[in-house]
């Protein structure tokens, strides 16, 4: 993701200026470089970048996995480790900090791009499920038929296990994707949020895992926040 902030937590300023370059001529921004827990903290503070990438050796009386699990903890940061120690100590202790990936010294450009994106991908995927919290998911888990919910810009956070069993897919492989891709009005026209149809049944076609549309009818409701606004979108789907 172009314009995505990243900081870097390197000791070794060479090192560090490499993949600094690396990162920009990628389109990410950095957001600087620190050799130590505490610098950590302190541009983390100041920045709020979106990733760190962190050494697992630094500076200071805390080593990167030690930094990374108060980042996690106390800001919600994902974490990706930079490592040239791959011994199963060391992966065994990094383990409990619920990293975002690995890096291994000396690094490629297309594999540290891989790395990043999935981070950020999980990282994404792992808030919007958070927010289903507050729409009562068990209780949309059990209403009868099949249910996709989405955000506000229309990216599906939700869907039942009856939207599974129709559709083929997994929750896994739709959250955070668009639902115009896998719905569609019967013409093949995309849905495009906000709803405009609130209430009302609309044809449409059911995109399935085994890449067969299907015939549906739906209807689509918004699901309000505790500020009385819309806040994401619940699609009530059956077969036509």
């Amino acid at each position: 993701m172009k314009g995505t902030k990243i900081l870097i937590v390197e000791d070794e300023r060479i090192v560090a200026e490499d993949l600094k370059r690396f990162l920009t001529k990628m389109g990410y921004v950095v957001t600087g470089i620190a050799a130590s827990g505490e610098e950590t903290i302190r541009n983390v503070e100041l920045q709020r970048p979106d990733l760190v990438l962190m050494d697992i050796r630094i500076q200071g009386p805390q080593d990167g996995i030690e930094v990374a699990e108060r980042l996690y903890a106390e800001y919600n940061l994902p974490v990706s480790f930079l490592t040239a120690y791959a011994d199963s100590a060391t992966l065994d202790r990094a383990k409990v900090t619920m990293p975002f990936g690995y890096i291994l010294k000396p690094f490629e450009t297309q594999s540290l791009q891989a790395v990043i994106e999935l981070a950020l991908h999980r990282h994404m995927m792992e808030k919007v499920v958070g927010e289903m919290d507050g729409w009562h998911a068990r209780a949309l888990q059990n209403l009868p038929g099949s249910l996709i919910a989405t955000d506000r810009l229309g990216r599906i956070v939700f869907l039942n296990k009856a939207t599974e069993q129709l559709s083929g897919w997994t929750p896994d492989a739709l959250l955070v994707k668009p639902l115009s891709s896998v719905l569609s009005r019967a013409n093949s026209e995309p849905l495009v949020p906000p709803v405009t149809e609130s209430g009302s049944e609309c044809p449409g076609l059911l995109k399935t895992k085994a890449g067969i549309s299907l015939p549906v009818l739906f209807t689509q409701s918004p699901l309000f926040g505790e500020d009385g606004a819309p806040d994401g979108y619940l699609i009530l789907i059956k077969p036509s």
